[in-house]
């Protein structure tokens, strides 16, 4: 109990109710956040106070996120009304992306203002990550919105771009007020984890205390033994084969049977193929199952230069809870044709288990939320993992190819933009290596372990082999200065014949981890919250640190 009476003694002296003038809130929760004038404008608004029926004493996150839900949904209905105006094609393709966004935003923020309504000791410290992963994902929905149509001067900038904007700020202000939760409860917990430090170190279970046979807690147990068993152990729902032996010829078909929203794991198995069909998966758990790495295959050459669409891949995780093992996921459409995802996943709580994804830029986009890959296999040239989930990949084979003549090989371009998102990309006993072809010419091509896609990129590499094309330097800028002191660059107990980092860049923002504790904040219990969701997927995991 003594965290939540913490965490509440915390709001209650910023609560509105008892908060008499401006200078005092700007004192307390408005300074917190990155918008202090419009974070005290929100918190003092009538038409907000309005909203609640005790008119009063409430606390600052319920009405920052209340406000923010109330600007979202007159978002949506904008974005509604300026549809059936008259644009190019471009600008009309971005606005079906804004308009796709900003209902996941709004589902994302009323679940936010839920969980703050039922928070309680019993819950908080589970439902924090909730809360910070869903505001996370909505300040990135809205900053890929306004993407689409950045280099456009054209009807839909003029109509968006300023309301976006100022969505975002609401978003980003909540998301620092949730932190102060976060603040106080890991104050209230640090007593009482140090007195622990020196046995959980010299036990065996160590960092990975909160392992359950070897898989993040949130899987459950029906999950851990799908992604653990035979596949002939496996009672599926549906089976897709090209020669007839299925209940389908196609994914998109037996996709498309799926229930919408099943509570329970519904199961495609899907026999060996190579499977050339473009494919958006929008229903709640969701598995599917191959035969194999190249054996079972999803293929297809979507790419910027085709579409306009900031989800040009051939293959979208977008429901909650997806899961993919043994299969493939590839984009043909070669170097010369730019960015060109082969899988897009902006699914929550999703996990690929033995899976390759194959292309050249942008090979895998990691959109949003959280994400978890185990002993799979990503190819690529130029930011071949991007984008703005927290994600943990673990045991895979980073696998670099020959680019394009005059092209370094970048492994991860991470977009956290905003210093309170949880977001990021962690390495964890990864491989960093040479494909076959690049193997030939690898003294000639420089191959980076990331760059800074937005302000606050933050990738770490722990206990990860990284041989021998990896340059010296072992990071690379993205425009100029951009990010170099705001960034969170780490590398942690790496091993191999590239790990060395006495030439490494010499920015404010990248570190090498010196202690355990440092590196465990990006394990895969920690960073992505994985002892409480990931057991029930079923993919093999490490909880904690290798000792």
């Amino acid at each position: 109990m003594k965290c939540f009476h913490c965490f509440v003694l915390v709001l209650a002296m910023v609560n509105v109710g008892t908060c008499k003038t401006t200078a005092e809130l700007e004192k307390s929760v408005c300074n917190m956040t990155l918008y202090p004038d419009i974070c005290v404008s929100t918190l003092t608004s009538g038409h907000i106070q309005a909203v609640f029926a005790s008119g009063s004493h409430q606390d600052p996150a319920k009405i920052s996120v209340m406000a923010t839900l109330i600007q979202v949904q007159e978002l949506s209905a904008l974005a509604s009304r300026i549809s059936g105006q008259s644009m190019a094609g471009k600008e009309s393709v971005a606005l079906s992306d804004c308009t796709e966004l900003f209902q996941f935003t709004t589902e994302q923020v009323n679940e936010s203002y839920s969980i703050l309504n039922t928070l309680n000791s019993e819950s908080v410290k589970r439902r924090l990550s909730d809360l910070q992963t869903w505001l996370s994902a909505s300040l990135t929905n809205l900053r890929t919105c306004t993407d689409g149509f950045q280099n456009s001067n054209g009807t839909l900038k003029i109509l968006l771009y300023h309301n976006v904007q100022s969505v975002s700020f609401l978003v980003s202000n909540s998301l620092a007020i949730v932190n102060t939760i976060s603040l106080s409860e890991s104050m209230e917990t640090r007593q009482d984890l140090s007195h622990q430090r020196r046995h959980l170190l010299s036990d065996q279970k160590g960092i990975s205390r909160s392992m359950k046979q070897g898989f993040p807690a949130w899987m459950s147990a029906e999950d851990r033994r799908l992604l653990q068993s035979p596949n002939g152990d496996i009672q599926v729902d549906a089976i897709v084969a090209q020669d007839g032996t299925g209940n389908y010829n196609s994914i998109a078909a037996a996709l498309n049977a799926a229930p919408q929203k099943s509570t329970q794991r519904y199961v495609i198995y899907i026999k060996a193929g190579v499977y050339e069909e473009k494919l958006t998966v929008y229903k709640e758990n969701i598995m599917l199952l191959g035969d194999g790495k190249g054996v079972t295959v999803v293929t297809g050459s979507s790419s910027l230069t085709k579409e306009a669409t900031q989800f040009a891949a051939n293959f979208m995780a977008s429901s909650n809870g997806f899961i993919a093992r043994d299969m493939t996921f590839e984009n043909t459409a070669g170097p010369e044709k730019g960015p060109a995802a082969a899988l897009l996943v902006r699914s929550d709580r999703c996990a690929f288990y033995r899976c390759s994804v194959v292309g050249y830029q942008d090979t895998l986009y990691a959109h949003s939320q959280r994400q978890f890959y185990r002993e799979c296999d990503i190819y690529g040239t130029v930011d071949f993992i991007f984008g703005n989930a927290a994600a943990v990949f673990q045991a895979c084979n980073l696998i670099a190819r020959k680019p394009l003549n005059g092209q370094s090989n970048v492994i991860t371009a991470q977009g956290r933009g905003d210093p309170n998102e949880n977001t990021g990309f962690s390495m964890h006993n990864c491989k960093v290596i040479a494909a076959a072809d690049l193997m030939l010419v690898k003294k000639s091509v420089r191959t980076l372990l990331g760059r800074p896609w937005l302000k606050f990129s933050r990738t770490v590499y722990m206990q990860c082999f990284l041989d021998d094309l990896v340059d010296p330097s072992g990071w690379m800028e993205w425009d100029g200065n951009l990010g170099l002191k705001t960034l969170y660059y780490a590398e942690y107990m790496n091993t191999g014949p590239g790990s060395g980092t006495a030439q490494r860049v010499k920015w404010p923002g990248y570190r090498v981890l010196k202690t355990a504790a440092e590196a465990n904040q990006f394990t895969v219990n920690e960073f992505i919250y994985g002892n409480s969701w990931l057991p029930s997927t079923g993919v093999a995991y490490q909880g904690g640190l290798i000792l």
